[in-house]
């Protein structure tokens, strides 16, 4: 349990929160199973147990730093899909939805299971006892504002299985037993939405945290998880409203596209939610890899591979398609030719961009991922390089695919486009009739935006599910529409709760 009570002092530390004599009550695997006793006396420990909440987004199966197959960020989302690779890992446990292995046994189908709910229980414990407290204990204002961060998070974990297992078993409050059946997707969305909704129209959340806050949940957050809750589950007119809500607060997208994934852009207003990451821990030398990031003597890399579909993704500068260009081949290995996106995100070994010899994609750009690879970084392995969850430019293009799903005015929607495109170190032109012709429709122009502008952060494994494009989730080969649709429920918590089934499309009933 070393690493997880690192992890959430590191993010406790980070929030500002004070752990006066909690440090056993961190070492638990789940601290909630003890706590309805004696802790929850004043506001400090109510606030290490919200810490705990958000600890679990630290760990491995959401944002933690291993590159394997538990790993969602790792390989552009799940596995590997149609924009990178990683043939680093040539083993089923790391390549097991790409190769079609997937299984209710699976490392992966197992970790992720088990760190959302970890996270549900925690919240259940302080959704439940915090008001209890009473206003003796801890003032009114903090008490709720507690609560929605919780609220916040149970909803972001909810949606996170919904989104993978679809039938989820739906616990709202603390229990000593594991027998819980599953209810239904919709019915889990329903009481998600209707929840988060009503704390994020209430006065719990403050509209924006300050920048030494960063890292908890606001009104902006809250409103974004709504959107994308909404968006997955093809409520387009309720996300669209969402992601106004959002822009209504005033956000703005980061100027410089390279400092935005750096250390210095953890306190961009571009960045509505992170999981926060530190390399030291009040000043003491923590060890913690960047969850991307990471070095070799002199050299950065990432072992991830990037392949040429999602290269082809990109613009020229003109804004043409490499299929109607007017660049060469040789022409289009140079970023200064290319949607200065391309080079924000990739980086290849110099020496072979120009090269005469026939270029392997795999070899050019093998490792070598630009974005979140801080090179201001002077330590090896170490960063303090937050993990952005979701920012403005999403939801700026979470709006346009729901507008453009709903036929609403195409007009609004090229508009959101181009904010994006009208960063000031990306400059694209912007959406043309005749991009939109060659794309063939609206919609594709704003799938195209968002594999090019969110690339790497953990968006395109659940863009495709969304989109039901089965056949671009795995770069080896299409695996099977079917299986696809929905993970497998772990084996390990079906032999736990005896009242639980298997998914149809797994052999349930």
């Amino acid at each position: 349990m070393k690493r997880i009570k690192i992890q959430l002092v590191t993010l406790i530390i980070g929030l500002g929160f004070i752990l006066p004599s909690c440090s056993d009550f961190l070492d638990r695997e789940n601290p909630s199973s003890a706590s309805s006793g004696s802790y929850w006396n004043n506001k400090q420990e109510a606030e290490a147990m919200l810490a705990g909440c958000y600890g679990v987004l630290q760990q491995q199966g959401l944002y933690f730093n291993y590159y394997n197959g538990a790993d969602p960020r790792a390989l552009d989302g799940f596995g590997t899909t149609d924009g990178s690779s990683g043939w680093w890992f040539w083993s089923p446990a790391d390549n097991a939805l790409s190769w079609g292995q997937l299984s209710p046994s699976q490392e992966l189908v197992e970790v992720v299971w088990d760190a959302c709910y970890k996270g549900i229980a925690r919240c259940n414990e302080v959704i439940l006892y915090v008001p209890q407290m009473g206003t003796d204990k801890i003032e009114q204002a903090d008490a709720d504002r507690i609560v929605g961060e919780a609220k916040f998070l149970r909803a972001f974990f909810y949606n996170y299985l919904t989104s993978l297992y679809r039938d989820i078993p739906l616990s709202t409050e603390p229990t000593s037993t594991g027998y819980i059946p599953k209810s239904s997707k919709a019915d889990v969305v329903q009481f998600i939405t209707e929840d988060l909704k009503k704390v994020v129209e209430s006065d719990a959340l403050p509209d924006k945290i300050s920048a030494d806050e960063r890292g908890r949940a606001d009104k902006g957050a809250a409103w974004a998880l709504l959107c994308k809750i909404y968006l997955y589950n093809q409520k387009w007119t309720e996300a669209a409203s969402a992601a106004q809500k959002v822009i209504d607060l005033g956000y703005s997208l980061e100027d410089n596209y390279l400092k935005l994934f750096s250390e210095a852009g953890n306190d961009s207003e571009e960045v509505l939610f992170a999981v926060r990451f530190s390399a030291t821990i009040d000043g003491t030398e923590n060890k913690m890899r960047g969850f991307l990031s990471t070095r070799n003597n002199e050299n950065y890399y990432t072992p991830i591979t990037v392949t040429g579909d999602l290269l082809n993704e990109y613009y020229d500068k003109n804004g043409k398609a490499l299929s109607k260009t007017s660049f060469t081949s040789e022409e289009l290995l140079d970023p200064a030719n290319r949607d200065p996106r391309w080079g924000y995100n990739f980086i290849g070994i110099e020496e072979t961009w120009k090269s005469d010899d026939w270029i392997n994609w795999y070899q050019v750009l093998s490792g070598h991922i630009n974005k979140y690879q801080d090179y201001t970084v002077t330590e090896k392995f170490y960063d303090d390089q937050d993990y952005y969850v979701i920012r403005y430019a999403d939801v700026l293009l979470m709006r346009a695919e729901a507008l453009a799903n709903s036929g609403d005015s195409q007009s609004e929607i090229e508009g959101l486009i181009n904010q994006v495109r009208d960063r000031a170190s990306v400059k694209m032109p912007h959406v043309t009739a005749t991009e939109i012709s060659e794309a063939g429709s609206i919609l594709n122009v704003v799938k195209h935006e968002r594999r090019v502008e969110l690339a790497f952060e953990g968006h395109r494994y659940f863009d495709l599910k969304r989109w039901g494009e089965y056949n671009k989730l795995s770069e080896y080969g299409y695996v099977g529409e079917t299986k696809s649709k929905v993970w497998p429920i772990p084996q390990k918590e079906l032999d736990n709760n005896k009242v639980l089934t298997q998914a149809l499309e797994w052999g349930g009933e």
